[in-house]
């Protein structure tokens, strides 16, 4: 039996064992994908899940923690690059990592048809799904500004965005604000001073995530959930060896959360 699952905490939501489920079911392979909730990880916690998962995903707030306590692993040149992973697998005793998260960014600007080469682009946050959102816009020749509450070098403060904030066209938050256990704190944003956007994209997911809710209508919105499939199939192709493309099977994937979740 194959053993899936998605490392992170507190992990109150996550549609992955949804999605991953449908994906066994599709490929005709038996396994189970379930939370894996660890309130912190170590080398031991880490060795014990390797041994016990033939793969893994990983969220908040592990995706760069990992890479500090998990000796030995081999990286990926992505994640070698980028500094962050969402993926691991475990096969005949090696355990390697990989980052997805870049590939499903992607995938999801084919699947919209939104080309960002040439426009001004702020993303919020400077964790692991900021670092690969970044490497990902670099691969499309676009470039990206880092607004960050700490002091991070290449990044901006909010109070930075605020004051450039007419020149932005593209929007990207990749911060837990409003998420669980997050959805009573704000990010220091004036939205009104964002006359020029585009688009705004959320990685997080689901109902109980506001921060689209801020932005007007006509402008382009989308939350985390096509970013989400998209990583997934690109996880679920390391860990089985299938070979499963996003154009293929993204609708159905899409249309399984949706029964799902009416």
């Amino acid at each position: 039996m194959n053993k899936y699952g998605i490392l992170g905490w507190p992990l109150e939501r996550s549609y992955s064992p949804i999605i991953h489920t449908f994906l066994l079911k599709h490929a005709s392979i038996e396994g189970n994908y379930e939370l894996i909730k660890l309130n912190e990880i170590n080398n031991k916690n880490i060795d014990h899940i390797n041994n016990n998962y033939s793969g893994y995903n990983i969220t908040i707030p592990y995706k760069e923690k990992i890479l500090e306590v998990s000796e030995g692993a081999h990286l990926d040149v992505h994640v070698e690059k980028i500094g962050s992973v969402n993926t691991v697998k475990n096969k005949d005793g090696i355990t390697s990592f990989h980052n997805t998260d870049y590939l499903g960014f992607l995938n999801f600007l084919e699947i919209i048809n939104f080309n960002p080469e040439g426009r001004t682009i702020m993303t919020l946050g400077s964790g692991g799904s900021s670092k690969a959102i970044k490497y990902a816009l670099n691969l499309m020749n676009a470039e990206t500004t880092i607004v960050s509450r700490t002091n991070k070098v290449e990044a901006i403060s909010y109070q930075d965005l605020n004051d450039r904030a007419n020149e932005v066209d593209v929007l990207i938050n990749t911060t837990p604000i409003g998420m669980p256990p997050y959805e009573n704190e704000t990010l220091d944003i004036n939205i009104e001073n964002f006359n020029n956007l585009e688009l705004v994209m959320n990685i997080g997911y689901g109902s109980n995530n506001n921060f689209l809710s801020l932005f007007n209508d006509d402008i382009q919105k989308f939350d985390g959930l096509g970013m989400l499939i998209c990583q997934a199939i690109e996880s679920f192709n390391i860990w089985t060896s299938s070979a499963l493309t996003v154009t293929s099977i993204y609708d159905e994937v899409l249309k399984e959360l949706e029964e799902q979740h009416d």
